[in-house]
């Protein structure tokens, strides 16, 4: 199922590959006490469970021409447990017919396995470039930190998804903000990862941004604190969350959420300061 809105003149699509089963909430924000959570069940928990999706974003122009932009990579084909449950990144995008030698970038918010899953298919033992035409964008912060001799041969999804791209030759280290393609840029978001980057649109006097993981759960809109166990550095992600969170509510930016559920993951913050609300397109 995808979900859009538009900005101006260009369109972000959201884009389902996988949703996994429900966690309980406590291994996910081991620091938050379970009392905290009582204002957000059944607003933010499901059933006292978090439940994300796994999701990569469309962005071209409305008219359908001009580059295509794809956000995130996601899970990958696959299968992934339980039930051997198949990525179905590459469905969505022909549903909405986008083929993968149409995609002119791929950005990479951060190398984390949910988010670069289909960068890169297999013929037997040799890779190749799922997106065969695209400039694969990647932080050079987070490039240097996954990629190093210390993490990378502890984290298969690197080798697997983000190495091969450089022999590849597709592979661009972005370094600060970075355009992207007309009215779409690269910002540093740093904490979750080193090179945690957003992804910001404008056309027409409206501004969206493409989140990546600033959070994880809508809960950290308004407790802004809250960090999951994901975060490789805590306080710089509570200050960029802050940061993109003021940014969005002062320019009235409408907000794509890569982990929240669809029909929720999209919408507008406001307030100020470390609190916020999230309201729902």
């Amino acid at each position: 199922m995808a979900i859009s809105a538009n900005i101006g003149n260009i369109q972000v699509t959201a884009l389902v590959d996988l949703t996994p089963p429900a966690r309980d909430v406590s291994m996910i924000y081991p620091d938050v006490p379970a009392e905290d959570w009582g204002p957000y069940q059944g607003f933010a928990l499901e059933d006292g469970m978090w439940q994300t999706q796994y999701c990569a974003y469309l962005v071209r122009r409305a008219d359908g021409d001009g580059p295509i932009v794809l956000v995130d990579a996601a899970m990958g084909p696959g299968p992934h447990e339980p039930g051997d449950v198949p990525g179905k990144l590459l469905e969505e995008l022909s549903a909405a017919g986008v083929e993968p030698g149409e995609v002119s970038a791929v950005v990479t918010t951060h190398p984390h396995g949910d988010h670069v899953g289909w960068n890169v298919s297999y013929d037997g033992d040799t890779p190749r470039a799922t997106f065969p035409n695209a400039c694969y964008m990647i932080a050079k912060a987070d490039w240097d930190h996954w990629t190093s001799d210390e993490i990378a041969p502890n984290v298969p999804a690197i080798g697997r998804s983000v190495q091969p791209l450089e022999g590849l030759g597709v592979l661009h280290l972005v370094e600060g903000e970075e355009d992207v393609a007309p009215g779409v840029k690269t910002l540093p978001a740093n904490g979750h990862t080193p090179g945690h980057q957003v992804v910001v649109v404008e056309s027409n006097g409206d501004t969206g941004v493409i989140i990546g993981d600033l959070f994880h759960n809508v809960a950290q809109v308004t407790e802004t604190e809250w960090c999951p166990m994901f975060d490789w550095n805590q306080d710089m992600a509570r200050a960029s969350r802050r940061d993109i969170l003021g940014k969005a509510a002062a320019g009235n930016w409408t907000v794509f959420a890569g982990h929240l559920r669809i029909g929720s993951n999209i919408g507008k913050v406001s307030g100020s300061g470390d609190s916020f609300t999230w309201q729902s397109l």
